[in-house]
């Protein structure tokens, strides 16, 4: 990463104060790493050696991760106020599931996987900004309607909206209430079996391909585009250090 990105990140991964116990590891190296994780989708043994030993790396990875310093980055970006939160949209996308994703230890969860149409998969929730940056992210597994992952991206910490787009897959009308007691203008199309046709602003809906541009850049860090992650919680680490990544860089290109 570039000094200008460390800067952002220092504070949140660096503890201030007397040093006790053994030397603290360099979380600027172990940090790339994760990035380097992230961007190329290796698996965690294959790490590059420059990073460290690759199951230390890993293992801070999920401190950080069980902390919940990632949704604590984003929470602190969204406060900034620079991403005209008044106009969001939200969507979802299905990532297909790695073989090696599954076998996590059983228990009540079910780790945000499932099986869809497109077989056995998660489904990444995102609610984002009218720059086409994340706001809110949840996972769900890939059977999952949009219509049932609405509440859970709404409810998630952020800047409330003033207005909300979405495709019609949200058209349902406890939606439509929800939205209209949050006190938020709903820009949502019709679906076809309607039987009063709604009429929408075509030049606002048309601001909705941000959101869909957000996921094409998410996917960019191979780790989101395949789940090899066993946890639910590990993939939603992976998915939030992107959506931080895409934060820190729109910063640094416009200072």
């Amino acid at each position: 990463m570039s000094d200008a990105e460390w800067a952002f990140f220092e504070p949140f991964v660096v503890e201030k104060g007397p040093r006790r116990g053994r030397r603290p590891r360099d979380h600027r190296l172990v940090l790339d790493g994760v990035f380097w994780i992230a961007r190329t989708g290796t698996a965690w043994r294959d790490l590059h050696s420059h990073f460290g030993p690759w199951n230390s790396v890993y293992r801070q990875f999920r401190r950080w991760t069980q902390a919940g310093i990632w949704d604590v980055m984003l929470e602190a970006l969204n406060e900034t106020g620079a991403g005209n939160d008044s106009v969001q949209m939200i969507d979802s996308t299905i990532i297909r599931a790695h073989q090696h994703a599954a076998g996590a230890k059983k228990g009540d969860a079910d780790q945000s996987l499932g099986r869809s149409r497109g077989g056995f998969s998660t489904k990444i929730h995102l609610r984002s900004n009218a720059l086409g940056l994340p706001v809110a992210v949840t996972l769900s597994g890939g059977q999952v309607s949009d219509v049932k992952g609405y509440v859970p991206i709404m409810d998630q910490p952020g800047p409330r909206p003033c207005v909300l787009l979405a495709d019609k897959g949200y058209d349902a009308d406890f939606i439509l209430a929800d939205l209209e007691a949050r006190g938020v203008a709903a820009v949502i199309p019709a679906k076809r079996n309607r039987k009063v046709q709604s009429v929408i602003d075509g030049h606002i809906y048309a601001l909705r391909n941000l959101v869909e541009r957000c996921f094409s850049k998410l996917k960019h860090s191979r780790r989101l585009a395949t789940r090899y992650d066993k946890t639910a919680d590990s993939f939603l680490g992976f998915v939030l250090v992107a959506s931080i990544r895409l934060w820190v860089r729109h910063f640094v290109h416009t200072t």
